[in-house]
């Protein structure tokens, strides 16, 4: 099986028998936070995953994963467009915070004609980092690769890819970028098996990227690991984690469970730098992981808060009550549809104790 896990198939999913969990916290949009607070905080404590900006950015369409300007007034993120398998179309969307609410969301210039996932910007909010199908020179078949685009007056420049060892020649994965504040990058990439994803480090060294090292077995297992967040001061790591590439797709015995065919899908997990060491990745509870699929974990500027994507909807397998026809299509044309939306709980949820 090829990393396309990575791209959530659900093309042969029916919705009926994805593995998809009850839906937790509440639905409403949240009211507009104090004056002395960022666009995305809320008054009340968010102790349960939440919908963010629900009709404007979790739609019933398919969102997976986001991230914030360093001032919180701008949220990029991604909008999947599934007509085939892979790769898919993906567009990078932004929604800008004005007059109390956040507005309808554009297509940056450059993105709508390939499959671009979530970006992440540099803790300056200068540089904009995404990976990326669109074609690279020096690929003859086409590969997932990571690009940058830069902050000017206009608006964002055209991407370009980053060189060698990121994009390393001969390797199909480069992806899920994230950048610490003295630019060291963190990233995912099959660099060691074709489809097996790991995720890897490299140090920004006079303005080079350094050969990029795997991290340890505190983080990376025989399984998959993918999507890394890496907080500014390089102390907190968030990443999904995944099945392994080969049958039966065994994975972390901590990952949720649920009837029905499993499908390749994430869960999210944490761990703490402390003395330069990544303490053993933990697996996320408070609702934040549930059976259906969970992705794309950023925290906010400031810390605050966790965001992510995931599929969960009330859909379950087997079904608690019998389906109607008239329930059922309200449900499949709902926000929780069983395709993904952005979520966000209180970072306190993830009881970091160091």
């Amino acid at each position: 099986m090829l990393p396309e896990i990575h791209t959530r198939l659900r093309l042969a999913i029916m919705i009926l028998s994805t593995t998809v969990a009850g839906v937790t916290g509440a639905l409403a949009e949240p009211p507009s936070p104090p004056p002395d607070l960022p666009p995305y905080a809320v008054s009340q404590a968010v102790t349960q995953p939440r919908l963010f900006a629900e009709n404007v950015v979790s739609t019933p369409d398919d969102e997976i994963g986001g991230t914030f300007s360093p001032d919180g007034t701008e949220f990029y993120f991604t909008k999947l467009v599934s007509y085939t398998t892979f790769p898919r179309i993906g567009v990078i969307c932004v929604t800008h915070y004005q007059n109390g609410k956040w507005t309808e969301p554009e297509i940056l210039p450059f993105s709508g004609t390939y499959l671009d996932f979530p970006p992440k910007l540099s803790p300056d909010g200068k540089r904009m980092f995404f990976s990326s199908t669109r074609p690279h020179p020096t690929d003859q078949a086409r590969a997932m690769r990571i690009w940058v685009a830069d902050r000017t007056a206009d608006g964002w420049s055209q991407p370009q890819p980053l060189d060698a060892p990121i994009n390393a020649p001969g390797t199909r994965w480069n992806s899920d970028p994230s950048l610490t504040r003295d630019g060291t990058i963190y990233f995912s990439s099959d660099r060691e098996k074709p489809g097996a994803l790991h995720i890897y480090r490299s140090r920004l060294i006079d303005g080079k990227y350094a050969e990029p090292e795997k991290l340890g077995p505190a983080i990376n297992s025989a399984f998959t690991e993918y999507q890394p967040y890496v907080s500014p001061d390089e102390r907190i790591l968030l990443f999904a984690a995944g099945p392994s590439i080969d049958p039966p797709y065994p994975h972390r015995e901590e990952e949720l469970e649920t009837g029905g065919n499993p499908y390749p899908r994430s869960d999210l997990f944490v761990s703490v730098r402390i003395n330069g060491e990544w303490t053993p990745a933990r697996h996320l509870g408070h609702g934040i992981n549930t059976f259906a699929e969970e992705e794309y974990p950023i925290l906010t500027p400031d810390g605050r808060y966790l965001f992510f994507g995931s599929e969960r909807s009330a859909f379950t397998v087997p079904v608690e009550r019998r389906l109607g026809y008239d329930g059922l299509r309200r449900a499949l044309n709902s926000t929780l549809n069983g395709h993904g939306n952005i979520f966000f709980v209180d970072a306190q949820a993830m009881e970091l104790t160091q």
